[in-house]
């Protein structure tokens, strides 16, 4: 047994266990009464006494009823029979009646399954794909079934030939109204009963009284003017309907063309339109609905976009935060490893002393520095908190030049191990910056750091870092040349972006901290290569400091 013959299997044991159950005959048993109630109210514009009206929401019902199961049949059938013979009071036999309601109603199961399984179609959906394929699917099923039951009616002889063609466009008007005006509504009420809580907003109230107000008024316009010119007036309605498809969606206005239908209805009733009149009116009121349709449906499609865009701008403020998070927790390792480590370096370093008997000077020299690294420790954490929080900075004089010394001074032993040599010159005195002490030297760490690590990938332990500190015209400049191998051609352009390292053990954030800080200061850092080989940093600062004039 092949997939399609399972598939039809399995729906066929669906339908007959359906069969059974109470559901399955309540919803029939108040099919019927409603079909009824629908033909009581809309057999005004019949046509010769056949059946056939201008309006059919009771044929919506019915296409509605056979998309959720076409083992409603017997109840479609049932209900066409009844309203012919009950409310229609048709002019051909019972047997007439019964073969035609027989092949419309097998029509009507066509257009349900068409819609449902050729078109995959859901009532329970108002995307505007799905009222495009609505739109364009039931007023061609209902040209198809007009031919049916008209044909029908042809070939027993209750409809003359001359008769045919009237009677085809009579049923087309109202069967494809009809089922678009219900299936339309269907999908609003689906729509509103899906919500677990639906909120009547502020502007609701005046949408909803603009649109009632003014299609009062046309109304009362088309009541009070002659028949020749209430046709034009109708053209008046679409104003309403636009403006409730822009304010409601598809919600409100497929719930506005029911009423709009129901009330024009009733009013033509009363009023005294002919069939002819009528027949006029319900093609622009096919017109209407599919210009009303596509409005709202394009209306709330876009009203889901954004509402979907704001679930994913909400949804990465959430992964922002957890990466801002993270990001925090590898800049505190990364800012920290090297002050700790040092602490570590020198209280090792006391505790051979103190096991070899070393006397007590070079031992209380190792402690202070450690401790001194542990004070820059605190202050560190004191500065990344201030940097990542409020960006509050605490500017006073200092000189580049101690600065950049003092970073040596923590590096040099490291960077001699591994066989670079640090060297920090100025061409002449340099005046005083104003800066964050704190802040700057984090800049120099980080960056004389990359350039012992750049120079100590050379193999001829001949490394060397440059650390030139100068003045130009109201800025100091630092410039901290490495002769490594240079920035690899794949991080050119991204390499004061965070997590972008070569290192095997790097985290990529000490270069964009550094220009954090650097601009906060307002001043700039780059980066440029040396020939032949090497690579050279630059930190330009105000020395007025972070508010003084930039160039």
């Amino acid at each position: 047994m092949n997939h399609r013959e399972e598939a039809l299997d399995s729906a066929w044991t669906e339908s007959a266990a359906n069969l059974v159950r109470p559901r399955f005959w309540l919803t029939g048993i108040a099919y019927l009464a409603a079909y009824l109630a629908l033909n009581v109210i809309t057999v005004r514009y019949q046509f010769e006494a056949l059946g056939i009206t201008l309006w059919s929401p009771d044929d919506g019902l019915t296409v509605l009823l056979l998309i959720e199961g076409v083992e409603f049949f017997p109840f479609v059938l049932a209900g066409a029979v009844l309203a012919d013979v009950l409310v229609s009071h048709v002019q051909h036999s019972f047997y007439v009646a019964v073969l035609a309601e027989s092949a419309l109603s097998l029509g009507y199961v066509g257009i349900a399954v068409a819609l449902r399984d050729v078109l995959k179609f859901s009532p329970r959906r108002s995307d505007l794909a799905d009222v495009l394929v609505m739109l364009a699917a039931v007023p061609a099923g209902a040209i198809l079934n007009s031919l049916i039951y008209c044909g029908v009616l042809y070939l027993a002889g209750s409809l003359p030939a001359d008769q045919f063609i009237s009677a085809l466009r009579h049923f087309w008007i109202g069967d494809a109204v009809g089922i678009i005006a219900v299936l339309a509504a269907a999908t609003a009420v689906f729509s509103v009963s899906s919500k677990t809580r639906w909120v009547w907003r502020k502007d609701d109230t005046l949408n909803w009284s603009v649109f009632i107000v003014s299609s009062c008024l046309v109304f009362a316009f088309i009541h009070g003017a002659p028949s020749a010119y209430a046709y034009h007036l109708f053209y008046l309605l679409f104003l309403p309907t636009i403006w409730i498809g822009m304010r409601a969606g598809y919600v409100g206005v497929a719930i506005a063309l029911l009423a709009t239908q129901t009330a024009f209805f009733m009013a033509a009733s009363h009023i005294g339109f002919n069939a002819d009149d009528f027949d006029q009116f319900q093609i622009l009121m096919l017109v209407l609905s599919i210009t009303g349709l596509i409005l709202g449906a394009a209306v709330t499609e876009r009203e889901h976009a954004h509402q979907k865009l704001r679930e994913q701008q909400a949804e990465l403020v959430r992964i922002s935060a957890h990466a801002t998070a993270g990001a925090l927790g590898m800049l505190l390792a990364h800012e920290l490893s090297q002050p700790l480590s040092t602490v570590a370096t020198y209280a090792v370093a006391a505790r051979r002393m103190l096991q070899s008997g070393a006397g007590p000077e070079p031992v209380i020299d190792a402690l202070s520095k450690a401790e001194a690294e542990a004070q820059r420790t605190r202050e560190v954490l004191e500065r990344i908190r201030d940097l990542v929080s409020v960006g509050r900075l605490q500017p006073r004089p200092l000189s580049l030049v101690d600065a950049a010394l003092k970073i040596r001074a923590l590096c040099v032993e490291g960077a001699n191990a591994r066989g670079v040599d640090i060297v920090v010159e100025s061409v002449h005195p340099i005046p005083l910056v104003v800066g964050d002490l704190i802040g700057i030297e984090q800049v120099l760490n980080n960056i004389v750091g990359n350039a012992v690590d750049a120079a100590a990938e050379r193999r001829d332990a001949r490394g060397r870092v440059l650390v030139r500190v100068i003045d130009r015209d109201g800025w100091a400049i630092v410039q901290v040349d490495d002769n490594g191998p240079g920035v690899a051609p794949e991080m050119a352009e991204s390499l004061f972006q965070a997590y972008q390292t070569s290192k095997p053990r790097g985290m990529g954030l000490g270069l964009t901290l550094s220009r954090r800080i650097v601009q906060q200061h307002g001043g700039r850092i780059w980066w440029q290569p040396i020939a032949p080989e090497g690579t050279r940093f630059v930190v330009e600062l105000n020395l007025n400091g972070p508010d003084g004039d930039a160039a």
